[in-house]
């Protein structure tokens, strides 16, 4: 009989075991995430999106400054006993480039926010700010967003470069635990990324 209890139990033990879910959302918009059963802890990791670069004065050949990456925010949450709750989301989407022109170029646009709220699960609000546009014509690099309501980290995006003679990098997107990186800001006249958001439960 023990060793038929011991051998029930250990059945248990393993039906119970949980398989780590990673869900990664990139396309801009707005949805609905449902925490799984099984799952004691969850981690949230939210990137603004990148802003477009400068456009460049093609008479002259002056580029425009890169756009600035998105802010990046992280919460950690337990959850076990939570499952089916849900939270909304939104990833935003990227600046566009500055047009390049003979005449003179115009300047990238900002990236939007991402952001992940309560819904029947209650969570502090994430919000990403995406990225700034580079000011076209050897103008400055886009300022990085702003990030907050991570209850473990919120931080800044990088800021891309400087135009000049030679194109400009964007800020670099920030590398999260579970994915990334994510927000990247656009070159000289390239679009920045999408934003980005991470679901990892364990």
């Amino acid at each position: 009989m023990a060793g038929a209890l011991n051998f029930t139990m250990g059945i248990f033990a393993a039906s119970a075991t949980f398989t780590p879910i990673t869900r990664v959302y990139t396309a801009s918009g707005a949805g609905t995430e449902t925490i799984p059963s099984g799952a004691t802890t969850l981690t949230i990791e939210v990137w603004g999106a990148g802003g477009g670069g400068g456009g460049t004065d093609l008479r002259t050949a002056t580029f425009g400054g890169g756009g600035g990456g998105g802010g990046y925010s992280k919460s950690t949450y337990t959850v076990s006993a939570d499952a089916g709750k849900t939270m909304s989301y939104n990833v935003g989407a990227l600046g566009a480039a500055g047009a390049s022109n003979l005449n003179g170029g115009t300047n990238g646009k900002a990236g939007t926010q991402s952001n992940v709220a309560s819904g029947t699960m209650s969570i502090t609000t994430m919000a990403s700010n995406g990225g700034n546009g580079g000011v076209s014509n050897g103008g400055a690099g886009g300022v990085g967003g702003t990030a907050s309501g991570g209850t473990v980290t919120n931080t800044t995006g990088n800021s891309g470069a400087t135009g000049g003679t030679a194109a400009a990098a964007g800020g670099a997107g920030i590398t999260g635990t579970y994915g990334g990186p994510y927000g990247n800001g656009g070159n000289s006249g390239a679009a920045g990324a999408n934003g980005a958001i991470v679901f990892h439960y364990a």
